[in-house]
This record gives structure tokens, C-alpha cells and sequence, in this order.
């Protein structure tokens, strides 16, 4: 017997499909030389089916970059809640971060493309998605104030610490696109996060 298919999930399907035929025209062309209709075309549809889903290719892109870093961050949790201690899950929230953004790697090609032309535009999907890392970050930093009796990182110093390591980490990731060498990656990772672990007055 054929299982019903309720409304919702028909349509969280469809978005599914929108987002993954756009994507593949957006990794190929960029942003702005895809058009709704180049969309429409690829799926077999009208473009006025598209509209019922999303208002722009700006909202597809969107949605689809979402979709996205919550994938990146669902692994990067996942990750960070095998490790045992603060130090380590700080080490792996950034390794694992890095070789996350590394295997999106087209996907990170389309924003450096992007940026030049909109930034703005880019600048509101990476905030969205620094608001995501930052909470992971404070749970992680939370945990190593509350270990051994200490009495925590003010409000301001949590901020200081997140920026420090997000800041870090973007650093990294420019160097190693530049140079294309990562071999002190894992080595500068593990340094980063002992440096604020266990030097920081917790």
C-alpha cells in the first residue's frame, strides 16, 4: 500500500529539488547570470511554478546557503560531542570546521565571486551563520569556565574569545587558499585552542 504524501512534505520536496537545480546552475554560472527561468528550465517546469516556492533566485540562493551551514554545523556538533574535554572540543569544533569548508569548496567559490559584486548580500549570509557558530563556540567556552571550579568568562571576555577564534579561523582559511599548503593546519588548530583554554583566566 502507497503511504499518503501530507502537503508539507510535497512541498519541502519541491524546495528540496528548487534548491539543488539552482545550485548546480549557480556553481556553474554564479549568481547573476542565473535566472528564474534558467531554473524553471532545469527542473522540466514553469517558471511561475517556482514563484509559488520563492519570490527571487536571491531567496533560492539563500535558502540554499542555509541549508547548507546547517549541514556544516550539524557535523561540526557532531564532532565536538565525541571529544571529552574543553581544549579537545575546541580543537575539533575548528579542524573540523575548516575541512567542512574545504569540502564546500565550490559552494565557498561562489560567495568569493559574489562579494565583489554584492557584499552586502554575502555579509547577511555570513552573519547568519556566525550567529549559528557563535552559540556552538559559547557552550564549548562555558564548559571549560564551569570545569575545576571556576567562576567563568565575563559576558564581554566570551565575546573577545569567539571573535578571536572565528577571526583565527578565517585567517587560516585565507592562507591556505592562497598558499594551498595546509600542513600546519592541525598544528597552528591545536596551538590556537590550547593558547585560549588553558591561558585564559577562567
Amino acid at each position: 500500500m502507497q503511504l499518503p504524501v501530507f502537503p508539507n512534505a510535497k512541498e519541502d520536496q519541491m524546495r528540496a529539488s528548487i534548491i539543488l537545480a539552482a545550485q548546480q546552475l549557480f556553481q556553474q554560472h554564479g549568481l547573476h547570470k542565473v535566472t528564474m527561468e534558467d531554473i524553471a528550465r532545469a527542473m522540466g517546469k514553469g517558471k511561475s511554478s517556482l514563484y509559488y516556492y520563492y519570490k527571487s533566485k536571491e531567496e533560492i540562493f539563500e535558502a540554499m546557503l542555509d541549508r547548507e551551514i546547517d549541514d556544516l554545523l550539524a557535523k561540526v556538533a557532531a564532532a565536538v560531542a565525541q571529544a571529552d574535554t574543553a581544549e579537545k572540543k575546541l580543537y575539533t569544533f575548528c579542524l573540523t570546521r575548516f575541512r567542512e569548508m574545504r569540502r564546500k569548496a565550490a559552494l565557498h567559490g561562489i560567495l568569493v565571486g559574489e562579494v565583489l559584486r554584492d557584499p552586502d548580500f554575502v555579509y547577511q549570509i555570513r552573519r547568519r551563520c556566525r550567529q549559528r557558530e557563535t552559540t556552538l563556540l559559547q557552550q564549548i567556552l562555558t564548559q571549560g569556565s564551569t570545569a575545576g571550579g571556576h567562576p567563568g568568562l565575563s559576558a564581554q571576555d566570551m565575546d573577545a574569545v569567539v571573535f578571536v577564534v572565528l577571526g583565527g579561523l578565517h585567517g587560516l582559511e585565507q592562507e591556505m587558499l592562497l598558499t594551498g599548503d595546509d600542513q600546519l593546519l592541525e598544528p597552528a588548530i591545536r596551538i590556537l585552542s590550547r593558547a585560549l583554554m588553558n591561558g585564559l583566566t577562567i
